[in-house]
């Protein structure tokens, strides 16, 4: 399936201060408002005489907007691609269709609306329905190949259950998952939620068939571990798959809107820092609620190194990351690790590259 571009906006809002709120913050993430309803019978005959236009238009409404009724709006939803209300009042207005409460502020906006682009027949969540949550999510994306997030993930995991937290790592790289090849973990594509691999770790791998009911198992895990890492694979097309339908970016989406972390990985060399900078220049006018943190990996010594680094941290400034991280080299752990298809800490606990995991985990722990 083709990449789905975004949707043009048409509001038919009363209040004309939510109007200018839900139409500025559209904007400024790219989306173009096309028409500002003032009453209902302006938006009948807008779309009556723009039919093509209004096939690919996200209609934005409030239920007092003049002359609006439930059975216009449900008249309407065929000659729409998508119709979402807000309103203060829910239970009031029952009777209309695709209704949510009022967002709390611009990323909770962006979020539902983004919701209604990748998965139109499906209704957000409500903040409102949300479960109080346990765990700290932190996605895990590469931003180049062989950055080395999975191996992160992987020892991140393990540190974090070292520090006595209950910790779920979770393989989201659908294309090419590797955590059960990297651990040797049998029939792990198989297992219906996780796999309990180590005291307070556990494993899992999510498939397509999970895509499908993602919110339920991510709401079971979220209520059971302290941490959920999840390795969300290469990351190079991320605002491509903000607005991708395909269920290979559903997580993608998730973590965008309900992590608490994004790590993006990379390395110091002039491919990586291309890379990270092209995404840091396409993501950085998007909001998203998830703070963005970056991880250098294989950070070296000399003077060739504190140059690569220097335009590493150059490239991504547009994301105004909350948190640097860097990781030493160490191929000779990493080797022994994989071939000994377990953790760092595991082959050699006083390894440069396991003790600066260590002190990441601690960090984000705190």
């Amino acid at each position: 399936m083709a990449e789905i571009p975004l949707p043009v906006i048409i509001t038919a809002i009363a209040n004309s201060e939510f109007e200018g709120f839900v139409a500025g913050t559209l904007y400024s993430q790219g989306w173009s408002i096309i028409y500002r309803g003032l009453d209902a019978q302006a938006i009948e005959d807008f779309i009556s005489t723009n039919p093509d236009l209004a096939q690919s238009a996200l209609l934005i409404y409030s239920p007092d907007l003049p002359g609006l009724k439930p059975q216009l709006l449900i008249k309407l939803t065929s000659s729409l691609r998508q119709i979402v209300g807000f309103s203060p009042d829910i239970k009031s207005n029952n009777d209309f269709p695709g209704l949510l409460n009022l967002p709390a502020h611009a990323n909770e906006l962006v979020s539902v609306v983004r919701g209604f682009v990748r998965a139109p027949m499906v209704r957000p969540i409500s903040k409102a329905s949300k479960r109080v949550r346990r765990a700290k999510v932190i996605g895990i994306g590469s931003t180049t190949s062989s950055a080395g997030s999975t191996t992160f993930a992987i020892n991140l995991a393990m540190e974090l259950s070292l520090l006595e937290k209950e910790v779920l790592l979770l393989d989201a790289d659908v294309k090419r998952p590797s955590i059960a090849f990297l651990l040797a973990l049998r029939n792990l594509h198989g297992e219906d939620k996780w796999l309990s691999i180590a005291q307070r770790l556990s494993v899992g791998e999510l498939t397509r068939d999970q895509m499908t009911q993602l919110d339920t198992y991510m709401d079971s895990a979220l209520s059971i571990f302290d941490f959920v890492i999840i390795d969300l694979g290469s990351i190079e097309k991320i605002s491509d798959s903000l607005t991708d339908r395909r269920w290979t970016s559903t997580v993608i989406h998730w973590s965008c809107d309900s992590a608490d972390e994004l790590i993006f990985t990379g390395s110091a060399d002039n491919l990586g820092s291309h890379r990270i900078g092209a995404i840091a220049k396409t993501l950085s006018p998007i909001k998203i609620p998830a703070k963005i943190s970056v991880l250098l990996n294989y950070k070296s010594r000399g003077r060739k190194s504190t140059e690569q680094e220097s335009l590493f941290l150059t490239s991504i400034a547009p994301l105004k990351p909350s948190r640097i991280f860097t990781l030493p080299k160490d191929c000779r752990g990493v080797d022994k690790a994989q071939k000994e298809s377990t953790t760092l800490v595991d082959v050699n606990e006083r390894g440069i590259l396991r003790k600066a995991i260590a002190k990441i985990a601690v960090e984000v722990s705190a």
